[in-house]
């Protein structure tokens, strides 16, 4: 069985980063570990990465996949800050953040690793991952919480969709 200390949610589980789980152990999948909660990226002033889901494969130093929803963009560089080695090239990570305009669809580039920037409104992370990853809502009812998580997990990495590069500074000006 996977456990925490085996994976990138090591160090943020030490740290006391990983707040409010209504999932914090290993998934369905064999070897993945999954959390869903709230990440924390700053204390004074206190920010949140809210509604986080989260997995990594055993062994592995960095997330596989994660998604969150943000109050500003202008706390991403506090996320990739916090977040640091435990992102890398190549993962899938959905960031949703709720001062973008409705159409603004963003692939933002911070050391390397790729963020899907996205708006988010009055509806969960949880909905807005569903509803962008195609996901079957009523096979995803039935799922346990770890069971969702493989689900959304796993059809993140099958997402390829590319939207408009740009980086941090030229998301600000477009704000």
């Amino acid at each position: 069985m996977t456990s925490i200390e085996s994976t990138a949610f090591q160090r943020l589980e030490a740290e006391g980063r990983l707040l409010k789980p209504a999932h914090k152990a290993p998934t369905h999948s064999a070897g993945r570990f999954g959390f869903r909660g709230e990440i924390a990226l700053t204390l004074d002033p206190p920010v949140n990465l809210e509604a986080a889901f989260a997995t990594a494969e055993e062994g592995d130093a960095a997330f596989s996949f994660l998604a969150g929803s943000l109050t500003t963009y202008k706390q991403l560089p506090a996320l990739m800050e916090t977040l640091g080695a435990t992102v890398k090239p190549g993962g899938k990570y959905f960031i949703y953040v709720s001062d973008l305009d409705r159409a603004s669809r963003y692939q933002i580039s911070f050391n390397g690793v790729s963020l899907y920037v996205l708006p988010i409104d009055d509806t969960s992370v949880y909905n807005e991952l569903i509803d962008f990853l195609y996901l079957d809502k009523t096979k995803m009812k039935k799922f346990d919480t770890a069971k969702k998580i493989d689900a959304i997990a796993d059809g993140a990495a099958k997402y390829d969709q590319a939207y408009e590069a740009i980086d941090y500074e030229e998301g600000l000006k477009r704000l």
